[in-house]
């Protein structure tokens, strides 16, 4: 096992970006606002032949709501199980008087090695300002610039002695990777954990709790999945263009960007509203396939009726993923979670699909003459078709017409049979069609 090591500090210390240094990521998200991380994430780092597992935590913090007794317990926890922890402090700020009553803290947990890592020294001008650090008594002391990459280095030789030279592995090999996305409060968080089978994120009624996007590693049945939790997306884009709502959304778009699979989440009680089909747009405009997780079903009262709304309207709310399969669920009691998963697995599989040409172009002429299509007087005359991509599949289409030619019904039309006839049910297809015969 590789030594875990964990990092903690009070907020806007520069933890994240310590993380993301260490781990050569950009994955921990980093803003100017105290307690953007909430959450805790998982990272490796590689130094001199030694491979470590990094966490990063939330900013510990005094407050007895739902968010910082979650973050408290979360930061806890890790520091149990850690073999070394890096408390980050603010040498720009100054000693804090939160950082003495977490000198006092870390001393009752003196089991654990812990390095005092001073942080925001961007240059040699502000080293004077550790001094007052030193009489907090930790012996494993180092002032750095996590933003600059100033003495890092200096930090990861101190760590050497907790890990043997290693080889790192290969990346994981057939993994479906997902992403959980949604508006806020709709469960994301609570179907991570219930997969997780713990305490994974924290999960609280409050809008936003989430921030950054988190990644976990789950195996059910010998079929691996990665999960990639997601702060909430807001409806209106441009009132999340400033600030840290900006920051959640790219993350966000990042993550999709990273996922074969998006789970979107929606409230079961309360419907399919205009946030939630601004997040299937952005899941279709990154052609990615797409569960629909119709979460809180345990708290719906005529489950037969309320679910024979959504099936009989999912085309007209959400037209562009009308072919997403829906699963009705509860992720705080459990309740057909596996099935989500295997209805993941059958869209992942659908997602990478590959065909014959030979029966593809076979197929598509036979539509094409049982439903013929015209344009400004001229007949679509059907050459050949071949599949041109997988991961979302594309099929190109050789005709007498350009793909602008062809109108967005008639293509619709093509896609809905393709899709009945592969069994392509949560996948995304892309039609190009082209002029010529090859």
């Amino acid at each position: 096992m590789n030594p875990v090591i964990v990092l903690v500090g009070r907020p806007n210390v520069g933890k994240s970006t310590l993380f993301n240094r260490l781990c050569g990521t950009r994955r921990a998200l980093v803003s100017d606002v105290p307690g953007t991380t909430r959450d805790w994430q998982e990272g490796t780092a590689y130094w001199n032949g030694r491979e470590f597992r990094v966490i990063d935590t939330g900013g510990y913090t005094p407050g007895e709501d739902d968010i910082h007794s979650g973050v408290r317990a979360t930061v806890e926890r890790w520091v149990g199980e850690a073999d070394a922890v890096l408390w980050i402090v603010d040498g720009a700020q100054g000693l804090m008087p939160v950082d003495r009553s977490l000198a006092g803290w870390m001393r009752a947990r003196g089991s654990r090695r812990v390095f005092l890592v001073i942080n925001k020294l961007d240059d040699s001008a502000r080293d004077a300002n550790v001094a007052e650090f030193y009489g907090l008594g930790f012996p494993e002391t180092v002032a750095i610039s996590a933003s600059h990459g100033r003495n890092v280095h200096s930090l990861l030789e101190k760590l050497e002695t907790l890990a043997p030279p290693s080889t790192p592995l290969p990346p994981e090999k057939d993994v479906a990777t997902v992403a959980i996305v949604g508006r806020p409060n709709v469960g994301k968080s609570s179907l991570l954990n219930s997969l997780a089978g713990e305490d994974r994120m924290i999960v609280s009624e409050v809008p936003g709790t989430t921030r950054d996007a988190i990644d976990t590693l789950i195996e059910r049945d010998g079929r691996k999945f990665l999960f990639i939790d997601t702060a909430g997306l807001r409806a209106n884009k441009s009132a999340a263009s400033e600030g840290l709502e900006g920051l959640t959304r790219i993350m966000a778009e990042k993550a999709l960007e990273r996922a074969e699979v998006a789970v979107l989440m929606v409230d079961g009680v309360e419907g399919i509203r205009e946030g939630d089909v601004a997040v299937g747009r952005l899941i279709e405009g990154k052609h990615r396939a797409c569960v629909v997780g119709i979460n809180k079903w345990d708290l719906v009262g005529d489950r037969a009726g309320a679910s024979k709304y959504i099936r009989e309207n999912h085309s007209d709310d959400l037209p562009f993923l009308a072919y997403a399969p829906l699963i009705f669920l509860s992720a705080k009691t459990g309740r057909h979670v596996p099935e989500l998963l295997a209805e993941i697995s059958k869209t992942h599989a659908a997602f990478h699909s590959v065909f014959d040409s030979e029966e593809v172009s076979d197929f598509l002429w036979k539509q094409v003459q049982t439903r013929p299509y015209s344009y400004r007087a001229r007949k679509l005359v059907f050459h050949g078709a071949e599949q041109a991509g997988t991961a979302p599949t594309k099929i190109l289409i050789r005709c007498n017409m350009a793909d602008v030619d062809i109108h967005f019904s008639y293509r619709r039309h093509l896609e809905n049979v393709f899709r009945k006839r592969y069994d392509l049910a949560g996948a995304p297809l892309i039609l190009n069609f082209k002029r010529g015969k090859r």
